[in-house]
C-alpha cells in the first residue's frame, strides 16, 4: 500500500512497500531504520511478546519518520498498543491495588465492570496510535507545525474507520506539538502524570550526593551494554521482568530476548548494568531524541534487600548519563515522591485524540475518559503519582 496525501509531502509505508522508502540521513532517521525496520519485517511480536493483532506502519512527512500502530482488541495486549489495556485492564483494575485501601478498591472495581463492558463494545481499541515506538514513553523528533498539519490531514483519509491518537503529548518538552494538535481539533485526554528531571539541577540535591555515596559503598561497576554477553543479556531481561511485569503489571511491554539483542547490537537502547562479583543485579536502557532521554528499560533483582537501593542507583546512573550529554531526562510515570526529592517536576501527559470523521457513537467513550480526567488530574497532582 503506497499512499500519499494530495500535497505529496506525507507518505504511508507498510511491510509490503517499505523497501521503497528513502530513509532520512539524520540521527532520528537512522534510529528509525535500525529499530523499526526489523519490527516491520519480522513482525513486532518477535520483539515484544504481548503485541497481539498489531500492524506497524510508518508515515514519512518530508524527512521525518513517524511510526504508526494499528491494533484490534485483544484482552492481553500491552497498554502501549491498546487504549482498553491502558485505561481499563491496567489503569482501571490493576492500579487500584496500589491505593492500599480495600473498601475503595472494591468500589472502583464495581464501577469499572460496566465501564469495561461499554468500552469493549464501543470499539475503544479501534484506533491508530501515532508516534508509537511500542514503548512506555515516545519522545518526539523535531516536527514543525506544517508537517503536523499535513500528517493530521492525511491520517483520517488513510484510516477512515479509526480514531486517530497521538501518544505521549505534553506541554513540557513538545508544547508546539500540543498546540498544533489542539489547533487541528484534537481532544487532549489524560494518559498519565510523568516526571522530567534536569540532571544538573538534580546533581545539586542532597539525595544525589547520598545516592553517589551508596553506589561507592556497595561497590558496583557500571557496565556498558555493548560489553554484555548473551547470558548477561538474558539476566538483564529477567531483571526487567522482575520489576515491570511481576511487581507492576503484565500489561507493560513484555520484551523478548530478540529485543534485548537488537537493543545491544543496534544500540536501539543504550544499556547500562550494575555488576558486582561477576553478576548483573540491575539494568537500565535509554534512548535519546531531540534533546531528551528516556528509559523504557529498567530492572533490578527484587530479591535483594531494599537497603542496597538498586532503584536509586539506576536513577543515579540515568542522571549521570544526562549530565554527560546535556540532556533533559524524561523519567516516565510513577514513584513521584522519589523523583520529586531529586529535582523532578511533574507534567500531565495526554493522548491527543481525533474522531471528527467518525459517527458520534465513536466519540462517546473518549468523551467519557476526558470527563473522568477532570477529576483524575488534580488527584494525580495532589498524590504525586
Amino acid at each position: 500500500m503506497a499512499l500519499s496525501n494530495p500535497s505529496g509531502a506525507t507518505h504511508l509505508y507498510t511491510r509490503e512497500n517499505i523497501h521503497t522508502i528513502e530513509w532520512p540521513s539524520t540521527p532520528d532517521g537512522d534510529y528509525a531504520r535500525r529499530y523499526l525496520l526489523p519490527l516491520m519485517m519480522d513482525g513486532p511480536q518477535k520483539y515484544i511478546k504481548n503485541v497481539y493483532s498489531t500492524q506497524l506502519m510508518l508515515a514519512k512527512v518530508d524527512n521525518v519518520i513517524i511510526p504508526i500502530t494499528i491494533s484490534d482488541f485483544h484482552p492481553d495486549n500491552t497498554y502501549t498498543v491498546s487504549p482498553y489495556s491502558h485505561y481499563v485492564s491496567y489503569g482501571g483494575f490493576e492500579e487500584v491495588k496500589h491505593l492500599n485501601n480495600p473498601p475503595l478498591e472494591v468500589l472502583i472495581k464495581l464501577i469499572m465492570n460496566p465501564v469495561a463492558w461499554y468500552f469493549k463494545n464501543a470499539e475503544l481499541d479501534k484506533v491508530v496510535y501515532v508516534n508509537n515506538y511500542l514503548l512506555s514513553t515516545n519522545l518526539y523528533p523535531f516536527i514543525n507545525k506544517d508537517q503536523l498539519k499535513a500528517l493530521t490531514e492525511a491520517l483520517p483519509k488513510w484510516f477512515p474507520d479509526r480514531v486517530i491518537v497521538f501518544r505521549s503529548v505534553d506541554q513540557k518538552k513538545n508544547p508546539h506539538v500540543y498546540a498544533a494538535l489542539v489547533e487541528n481539533q484534537y481532544e487532549m485526554v489524560l494518559s498519565r502524570q510523568v516526571w522530567y528531571m534536569d540532571p544538573m539541577e538534580a546533581s545539586r540535591t542532597r539525595q544525589y550526593k547520598e545516592d553517589t555515596r551508596v553506589l561507592r559503598k556497595h561497590g558496583y561497576e557500571v557496565v556498558d551494554g555493548k560489553e554484555l554477553s548473551e547470558a548477561e543479556l538474558a539476566r538483564s531481561l529477567d531483571l526487567y521482568n522482575m520489576l515491570y511485569l511481576e511487581k507492576y503489571s503484565y500489561y507493560n511491554p513484555q520484551f523478548t530476548f530478540e529485543f534485548m539483542k537488537l537493543a545491544r547490537d543496534e544500540e536501539i537502547l543504550h544499556l547500562r548494568a550494575l555488576k558486582r562479583d561477576g553478576k548483573i543485579n540491575a539494568v537500565m536502557g535509554f534512548f535519546i531524541r531531540n534533546g531528551a532521554m528516556t528509559q523504557p528499560l529498567f530492572g533490578y533483582d527484587t530479591s535483594i534487600s531494599q537497603e542496597e537501593g538498586l532503584y536509586r542507583l539506576l536513577t543515579l546512573i540515568t542522571l549521570q548519563e544526562g549530565i554527560k550529554r546535556n540532556l533533559l531526562v524524561h523519567a516516565s510515570g510513577g514513584v513521584g515522591k522519589f523523583k520529586k526529592v531529586r529535582g523532578g517536576k511533574s507534567v500531565i501527559e495526554y493522548n491527543a485524540v481525533y474522531y471528527q470523521h467518525l459517527p458520534v457513537k465513536r466519540h462517546r467513550p473518549w468523551q467519557l475518559i476526558k470527563a473522568i480526567s477532570k477529576y483524575a488530574i488534580p488527584y494525580f497532582q495532589k498524590m504525586d503519582f
